[in-house]
């Protein structure tokens, strides 16, 4: 039941190299591609592993991983995919098969986003939005020069990183079996590290040292120095 749909015309961004296996490539807006497989920590989609073939769903999904929502809809012949079912780029496990398209709406934004693309040719397109904004999109031909695959691989990795915007939307777009989609969100900030009274109290101390040097106030900044670190004594009422 499915099947490669015959190529059509598109005009591919430029892209800035055309490398070997795991080099990366520099696409638009601080996204880059390479082959090489995801490291660190991510999520990754779960599709099940149905066996046999045809569909298992064609309807709207929403998932959840650590907080983060995911929800897949899908236009025209597009869904999830028995394992058993042709083109499969991750035997034993299904995979998205996408002969119209298939969006995936993400909670919060996202830096990395990580799949096996399979049988890739220049009908298929990974598109990537922040919001309303195209972040980089990308055919499976261009995919094709980076990765150095055949247009009947049934596997490769594709692993894209953000540096700049991040996304939370990717639409795919045309021809496209898809799977093992892997994903996650830039690295926290680092908080603040708070003061207690006692770092508080030095500082403000500090301040006023170099507020009164050089005017006559050496005694009282190094009393004042020494009162910040000092404890109180008690006196009775």
């Amino acid at each position: 039941m499915f099947r490669k749909l015959a190529p059509i015309a598109f005009v591919a961004l430029a892209l800035t190299t055309a490398g070997a296996a795991q080099a990366q490539t520099a696409l638009t807006n601080g996204v880059s591609l390479s082959s090489a497989a995801p490291a660190g920590s991510y999520s990754t989609l779960d599709l099940g592993s149905q066996a046999g073939t045809g569909w298992v769903t064609q309807m709207p999904m929403s998932l959840n991983y650590a907080g983060v929502n995911v929800n897949l809809s899908f236009t025209g012949n597009t869904g999830v995919a028995a394992s058993g079912a042709a083109w499969n780029p991750t035997p034993g496990q299904n995979f998205l098969a996408v002969y119209g398209t298939a969006t995936l709406q993400f909670s919060s934004m996202q830096s990395f986003f990580g799949a096996k693309w399979s049988t890739p040719d220049e009908n298929n397109i990974l598109s990537f939005y922040n919001g309303s904004q195209l972040l980089a999109s990308i055919t499976g031909e261009q995919y094709r020069s980076i990765a150095n695959v055949g247009a009947l691989d049934l596997g490769s990795q594709a692993s894209f990183n953000f540096s700049e915007l991040g996304y939370d939307r990717v639409v795919i777009s045309t021809g496209v079996e898809i799977g093992s989609i892997t994903f996650s969100a830039p690295a926290p900030e680092a908080a603040p590290i708070p003061l207690n009274a006692a770092s508080l109290g030095g500082l403000m101390s500090f301040l006023m040292m170099l507020a009164m040097r050089g005017k006559g106030g050496t005694q009282v900044m190094v009393r004042m120095a020494f009162a910040s670190i000092m404890p109180r004594r008690r006196t009775l009422a």
